[in-house]
């Protein structure tokens, strides 16, 4: 009875540290496009960290990118730059979206900007998070090196403003703080 009670206590720990092993390896990036699910595995997402020094336009900082590199499988493409003070982290809360991909000199930070590619046949059309917009972006934890979240948002056509609107819904993602690179 001692073997088969040590025998099953071995095995649920087994379970646990896999199931936690398994939640923790990598980046992630999920989301609803209209209601129809995208998510990326590990090798198809890449992020890093890279400091921009500014300019009379552009406001100094770091930018914490999470971005699909490749996904063969799937019409959408995503990218999630996260914008923090010079040399520093992001950290939990919620973060308001800007509209560029270059943090101008007004706009606010630490803040967040999301842009989607989305494939149609050959061609492709942009999307990204517009001012003003009711959606949210929130990092829910920034613990042993990585960075948690969820956003949901509505996502107007980039370059044309009578264009689609994307609903993106229940989105969750986790990356690796990188070390700084300029």
């Amino acid at each position: 009875m001692k073997h088969l009670l040590k025998i099953t206590l071995t095995l649920i720990a087994a379970v646990l540290f896999t199931a936690a092993s398994a939640q923790t390896s990598g980046p992630v990036l999920k989301f609803e496009v209209n209601g129809k699910p995208v998510s990326f595995k590990s090798d198809e997402l890449v992020n890093y960290n890279q400091f921009v020094p500014g300019d009379d336009n552009e406001r100094s900082g770091n930018r914490h990118v999470l971005s699909v590199t490749y996904a063969p499988k799937s019409a959408y493409t995503l990218q999630i730059i996260i914008y923090t003070p010079p040399h520093t982290n992001p950290a939990a809360g919620k973060l308001p979206f800007v509209q560029d991909v270059f943090l101008r000199s007004g706009d606010p930070c630490p803040s967040v900007y999301l842009n989607l590619t989305k494939q149609a046949g050959k061609e492709y059309e942009f999307y990204s998070s517009k001012l003003p917009n009711s959606g949210s972006f929130e990092i829910t934890k920034v613990a042993a090196g990585w960075v948690e979240g969820k956003f949901a948002l509505d996502m107007p056509d980039q370059f044309d403003e009578e264009g689609e609107v994307l609903h993106i819904a229940n989105g969750t993602f986790r990356f690796k703080i990188e070390k700084e690179e300029k």
